[in-house]
């Protein structure tokens, strides 16, 4: 079995290796924590809150570590201080981040820690961990896999952004590719080998050896440079498929803070300031429409990518807020508009994002139960007959 590859080198290994104060209380952790005197044992732990404060990323590994000691005294203030930790924005990222350390008990122990956070820590850590070990029998093999490794390394910054769900799913795609590759590489090498075995039968039979050898030749050399376009296609779709659902979260989050919960009408009149976002709209829509009529789903994906980018998140999201701050109602009835017909049009392409949008922006402030459910905004109302 080849030795892992650490595709993505874990910021908590890097921090924690290089940070003089960490290595410090490393070497004196057990002698500190299980020490009789109190005064030094809270010393010590004072020490490591401050720390932990100042450097969490490189503090959580360490603390993870001592969660498996002998000592039950010294577990419990490692368990404590890092309960402490995680109940922090940063300390939790710090802990996301020790998911992906090449130190087996870190990484385990953070795992068990994110499953019981509802993050799924354990199944992603699995997988990541087998993702690995796969792209060392590839590399073995010089089997190509700089698309996959894309995606896999995407796969852990959505899992970093908590999107755990988009990543997981990314993952085990990733895993899956490999394990397609190996396989038919696998059946390559058979196949080149069964026609070897029979060259001589061949021979006798006048078929040109120098043909055989020459095919021989191209499908070896295949297993180097094959075109894995289908792969690249379907690896750019999922890319593109998480950067949608991340801009348009980060727009909704943004409008939505500004609208202080406000409902959204889809009845509501919009002013002449804002009707050029829902014609452009409109031409999204179209342009979707023709892309998936020739089975263009990623072509589509990166028009609505490009219109969220540069006309949504570009030229209206500013423009907008600025008025909704100012106490502009029409402004914010536009706006509650724009988000759910933007999230009607994306379900066309990508409905499991535009659910899971919906879930988290859109539904208490709509009021319906689901997307489906929702009513067309009255200026893109002639879209109703579009279908996923």
């Amino acid at each position: 079995m080849p030795v892992s590859e650490r595709i993505y080198v874990s910021d908590a290994d890097a921090q924690s290796a290089t940070d003089l104060e960490t290595l410090r209380m490393g070497r004196h952790l057990v002698d500190d924590l299980g020490s009789r005197f109190p005064g030094k044992r809270k010393r010590a732990i004072a020490s490591i809150r401050k720390h932990a404060m100042m450097s969490p990323v490189s503090m959580m590994p360490l603390l993870l570590r001592f969660l498996e000691h002998t000592d039950p005294e010294i577990r419990s203030i490692a368990d404590q201080l890092v309960e402490e930790m995680i109940g922090t924005p940063k300390g939790e990222q710090a802990l996301i981040e020790c998911l992906f350390s090449a130190h087996h008990v870190v990484s385990l122990n953070a795992a068990e820690l994110l499953e019981k956070k509802g993050l799924g820590g354990e199944k992603f850590r699995e997988i990541c961990t087998s993702s690995e070990k796969l792209f060392a029998k590839c590399k073995a093999l010089e089997i190509y896999t700089a698309d996959i490794k894309d995606l896999f390394i995407d796969s852990i910054a959505l899992y970093k952004k908590k999107a755990v769900e988009q990543a997981t799913e990314n993952i085990v795609l990733a895993h899956d590719l490999l394990q397609d590759r190996l396989e038919w590489n696998e059946n390559l090498k058979r196949y080149i080998t069964d026609v070897l075995r029979l060259s001589p039968q061949l021979s006798q039979s006048g078929v040109s050896m120098d043909n055989i050898q020459a095919s021989l030749k191209t499908i070896a050399g295949s297993l180097k440079t094959r075109d894995y376009k289908e792969t690249r296609d379907l690896v750019e779709g999922k890319k593109m498929e998480a950067a949608i659902g991340s801009e348009l979260s980060s727009v909704f989050s943004f409008i939505s803070k500004r609208m202080k919960g406000a409902k959204i009408d889809s009845q509501s009149q919009i002013s002449d300031e804002d009707k050029w976002i829902f014609e452009s709209m409109k031409k999204l829509a179209g342009e979707i429409k023709a892309s998936l009529s020739n089975d263009g789903k990623v072509e589509a994906m990166r028009s609505v990518y490009s219109f969220v980018a540069q006309e949504l998140a570009g030229r209206y999201l500013e423009h907008v807020a600025k008025r909704i701050e100012k106490g502009d109602a029409r402004a914010a009835a536009a706006a509650g508009s724009a988000m759910l017909g933007m999230t009607k049009i994306l379900a066309l392409v990508l409905p499991n994002v535009a659910s899971e949008l919906y879930d988290d922006s859109l539904k208490a402030l709509v009021g319906k139960e689901d997307l489906d459910d929702a009513d067309w905004p009255n200026l893109l109302s002639d879209l109703k007959g579009l279908k996923p």
